[in-house]
């Protein structure tokens, strides 16, 4: 029961029209995940901690090579969270327990989540991915 390519080509075709760049992150879920772990669910958003300041070409062009959007993907035992750039390229990958999670706020393109470390709000996310994905991680945080 590990993440399966069946699982992976479900999450890929959830990706909204022209989102599917992000499917290179998803590909990486079967080296991050441990053998007896599934993809339940994934959503797509802006990377939290990115912020848009520049005005010029050259700093939006400098802008893109940060980590701008993330890949969440809530598994059978935690909340993976990869960062990628704007082309979906995947970079690093953070992991929350399960234990502890809570959904603080729930919107149509944004929402929360609460850990034992404070809360991290989402915001740009794919808003058909976003129901599933809440529910998943509803039925797993505790």
């Amino acid at each position: 029961m590990s993440v399966t390519p069946e699982e992976i080509q479900r999450e890929k075709a959830r990706l909204p029209m022209g989102w599917g760049r992000f499917g290179k992150a998803l590909d990486q879920l079967p080296g991050i995940c441990e053998p007896d772990e599934s993809l339940l669910s994934s959503c797509v958003t802006l990377n939290p901690q990115f912020r848009h300041t520049s005005v010029t070409l050259a700093g939006g062009l400098m802008e893109m090579t940060q980590a701008t959007n993330v890949v969440l993907a809530a598994t059978s035992k935690r909340l993976i969270v990869i960062s990628t750039g704007m082309g979906g390229e995947p970079r690093r990958h953070h992991e929350f327990a399960w234990d502890g999670l809570q959904i603080a706020e729930r919107q149509k393109k944004k929402f929360s989540l609460r850990t034992g470390e404070g809360e991290i709000r989402f915001r740009g996310a794919a808003k058909q991915m976003v129901p599933g994905f809440l529910d998943a991680v509803e039925g797993k945080a505790v």
